[in-house]
């Protein structure tokens, strides 16, 4: 797979994984709860097998996301992606997302930076110059008056 598919695929990856976040958060703030970041209840189960679904395929991502993103330069926003705590908050302490709009932001900036970087060099190919062939005298005469 070239680096430019791949690129598209963890976009998908990484957006499936934020979708399912969010659906799980909007889940769980329907109801009055007590903090339990380790304890899923029944009523949260399909939305917690969606988000450990999408987690899954973006951990398998990356690896050589991370790659992509020294070889290219790019500040590396996978760190601590993974690392987020589910149902840490109440939802009467107010909204609070286990992924922050800083760290969406730095995403999608990431992400935009990686599709430019792997897809310059197919796009932007240098066109090569042909020079016309050496004219004698008399014909670089004719091309300065005509």
């Amino acid at each position: 797979m070239s680096d430019a598919d791949f690129v598209t695929l963890l976009r998908s990856a990484t957006q499936s994984y934020l979708k399912s976040v969010d659906t799980w958060e909007a889940a769980y703030q329907r109801f009055y709860r007590l903090a339990s970041p380790h304890q899923v209840s029944s009523d949260l189960e399909p939305e917690y097998h969606g988000y450990l679904a999408a987690r899954k395929h973006l951990q398998e991502c990356l690896p050589r996301a991370r790659r992509l993103c020294r070889k290219h330069g790019v500040r590396d926003p996978w760190a601590g992606i993974l690392h987020i705590r589910l149902g840490a908050g109440t939802p009467q302490s107010g909204r609070v997302t286990a992924v922050g709009q800083g760290e969406r932001a730095l995403i999608a900036q990431s992400l935009t930076a990686l599709e430019a970087a792997t897809r310059m060099p197919q796009e932007e190919a240098p066109e090569e110059r042909v020079d016309p062939p050496p004219r004698g005298i008399w014909g670089r005469i004719v091309d300065y008056f005509f």
